[in-house]
């Protein structure tokens, strides 16, 4: 299955406290390889698709909130 780059924006990043409970929840996520977090938001390499109410639902759990997500076409995967 091919890799894909997402970039989420994610509303309530307002401490570090924030930041790495939302890493901590998109990590979790399955289909997500890598996860990079910080106070603007996170960028995601996954294996496929992934399901962005599972996202949102991830985040929310975590006390913030999924803003958007764009996936990026043909990228060199996350070093």
């Amino acid at each position: 299955m091919p890799r894909q780059r997402i970039h989420v924006q994610i509303d309530g990043l307002l401490s570090v406290h924030a930041v790495r409970a939302a890493w901590t929840a998109l990590s979790a996520v399955p289909g997500v390889l890598q996860a990079e977090v910080s106070m603007r938001g996170a960028i995601l390499e996954t294996e496929g698709p992934v399901d962005r109410q599972l996202l949102a639902d991830s985040l929310a759990l975590a006390g913030v909130q999924l803003a958007g997500m764009t996936v990026e076409k043909g990228h060199l995967p996350l070093l």
